[in-house]
């Protein structure tokens, strides 16, 4: 499988890095880390699945926190490392800092969209409304983010909750947005977006 930017795994690859995923280097190169919550689990298995060919395995992961006095369950699929995936730590990190690329409002595509969205979307319950969970990403990126969803004929404000910067998405966008996600959601993330 062609896992380049621009083909079905780079895009994958793209909307996992802009959510929840992270590269991490282990040795010479870097490996792909992805890490949901037991309630996600086929989400990982889809992840899995869609890149099989980085290698790798899915690991059940059981996790104490003594914030909470909790323990949490969760699903890691880690590829294996690989010279690949060096462009795509190129593109997102700068030093050990993942960031939003510069590039994204020319090569985001609805995939890379529907994959960011499984990750950190959802619809919002007291509006038709949506918001990326885009807390760690700074005004500048916000801005970046803002141009790529217009790029796919989305609009979107940057709102600020507590200290952090959000991505919101107003209803008059949200027909628009279904339409693009619509078939690229898998039937168990569909929650985030009807």
């Amino acid at each position: 499988m062609d896992n380049t930017v621009g083909s079905r795994q780079g895009e994958i690859i793209i909307g996992t890095l802009l959510g929840d995923g992270f590269l991490e280097r282990n040795g010479t190169y870097v490996r792909l880390i992805i890490d949901h919550s037991e309630k996600q689990r086929p989400y990982v298995e889809w992840k899995y699945a869609q890149l099989r060919s980085l290698g790798g395995q899915i690991a059940y992961k059981k996790q104490f926190d003594a914030r909470t006095n909790q323990f949490y369950h969760h699903y890691v699929f880690r590829s294996q490392t690989s010279p690949m995936l060096e462009g795509y730590y190129s593109l997102f990190y700068q030093g050990k800092r993942k960031c939003v690329p510069s590039n994204l409002p020319r090569i985001i595509t609805p995939l890379i969209l529907a994959t960011w969205f499984m990750d950190d979307g959802y619809r919002r319950n007291d509006c038709n409304a949506a918001r990326l969970n885009t807390q760690s990403y700074t005004a500048i990126e916000h801005e970046i983010i803002q141009q790529a969803l217009l790029a796919l004929g989305i609009q979107s404000k940057i709102h600020k909750q507590s200290k952090y910067l959000v991505t919101y998405i107003p209803s008059q966008s949200m027909n628009r947005l279904r339409q693009l996600l619509k078939g690229l959601i898998i039937p168990q993330m569909e929650y985030k977006i009807v």
